[in-house]
């Protein structure tokens, strides 16, 4: 009940169970405080830190499932459990599967996009941590069939068009490094096979030389400015004209849009907005992360899209705060089972940075975790008493 003579509280409505959704709540609480009331809507009730999956299988990760309802509490949030039915702009809506109608002021869409299959082949599609049991029987398979004799072709896949690639290299590598683990004397071939002229391309040259190297020092072979269009007989046949021996086949997916009733989206099914955020032909509405149309698809950058889209909506309320570049900056930690490349790139060029920075020996940002959120890491970094910076370390030999 709000008292006579005083104004309610804006409310902000977000929709989603991720890093996006996640950082829009801790942003808009650091910038606008008591101003506002948050709620949160997930059909999800774990927040799960996916980045860590690759890993998973090899060596001790740091936690990656914390329960939704302790996070968004702590984060200064309600949280609703539901799924979104169609959004309704013009009466300022929310309709849920359940029947619930929940009014806002601002409503950010950051649900993400959907991850797809794409390569029918034997094998697994990684799209997280439901996988990871799944590529470790696939690893186990190959290695028995190796210490029978069997020479066996194991290939790692970056679909056409729009993915997000560094878990492809560190499953890799992990995995090669796992495998020679055991007396199988080269007898399986692991490799890399990519549509980017060169690896990690979109991280500049520098990344793309370091990666080269890493992976034939690792004995990781590569294949790039190769599409692969099907498996078929034992072999991925690939543009340019050509196939590629594979018997077991770890793939990316593809990321679609969430094709969400009462806004418009763009062909693929992503949230059509202009690149602050905002939705087009809807000034309340917003999005943030996989589910709109920004092309790499990467939860560093939709913590960044979810700064912003706060800062805006703050300026709608009159409330100043901290400045927030307009130029997204992609940053990744690819962890080689050798140790971490940190690698840095300013998207939009014209800085010392864009074309890429590097390192091996030093973090390029704090806390130096796998996702470099300017809220939700350090949020995370002190839920977790450290935790969740450490990185593994371990060598990637045992189960």
């Amino acid at each position: 009940m709000v008292p006579t003579g005083t104004k309610p509280l804006t409310k902000i409505v977000i929709a989603g169970a991720g890093f996006a959704a996640l950082e829009t709540v801790l942003a808009v609480r650091a910038f606008a405080g008591d101003a506002v009331t948050l709620d949160l809507i997930s059909d999800q009730d774990e927040f799960v830190f996916s980045p860590a999956a690759t890993a998973e299988l090899f060596v001790p990760v740091p936690r990656s499932r914390w329960p939704l309802t302790d996070l968004v509490q702590r984060a200064g949030a309600n949280l609703i459990l539901g799924a979104i039915d169609r959004i309704d702009p013009d009466q300022r809506r929310v309709h849920l599967t359940s029947g619930e109608v929940l009014a806002y002021d601002f409503f950010v869409i950051a649900i993400g996009g959907i991850h797809e299959p794409w390569l029918d082949a034997p094998g697994v599609t990684f799209t997280g941590p439901q996988e990871v049991p799944v590529l470790g029987q696939h690893l186990a398979q190959v290695i028995a069939r190796a210490e029978a004799g069997d020479e066996v072709r194991l290939a790692f896949v970056v679909p056409p068009g729009g993915s997000w690639v560094i878990p492809v290299y560190e499953l890799a590598l992990l995995s090669k490094q796992f495998i020679d683990a055991h007396d199988v004397d080269g007898r399986v071939e692991v490799r890399v096979v990519t549509p980017e002229d060169a690896p990690l391309a979109v991280f500049g040259q520098q990344a793309g030389q370091m990666m080269t190297g890493v992976l034939a020092d690792a004995g990781v072979e590569l294949s790039s400015a190769t599409i692969v269009r099907e498996w078929r007989n034992g072999a991925l046949c690939t543009v340019p004209e050509g196939e590629i021996a594979a018997d077991v086949v770890v793939s990316m997916p593809v990321i679609c849009g969430p094709f969400l009733p009462g806004v418009p989206h763009t062909a693929q099914g992503f949230v059509d907005a202009d690149r602050d955020g905002r939705v087009r032909s809807h000034n309340r509405v917003f999005v943030a992360g996989d589910a709109g149309p920004f092309p790499i698809k990467q939860a560093g950058l939709a913590c960044q899209q979810a700064d912003r889209v706060a800062a805006i909506i703050c300026a709608h309320l009159g409330i100043s705060t901290i400045e927030i570049p307009r130029a997204p900056v992609l940053r990744g930690v690819v962890w080689s089972g050798a140790g971490e490349h940190f690698l840095r790139r300013d998207l939009a060029g014209g800085r010392d940075e864009s074309h890429g920075t590097v390192s091996t020996s030093a973090a390029l940002w704090w806390p130096p975790g796998k996702v470099a959120g300017r809220f939700l890491a350090p949020f995370l970094h002190e839920v977790e008493g450290h935790e969740l910076v450490d990185m593994p370390t371990h060598n990637a030999t045992s189960h």
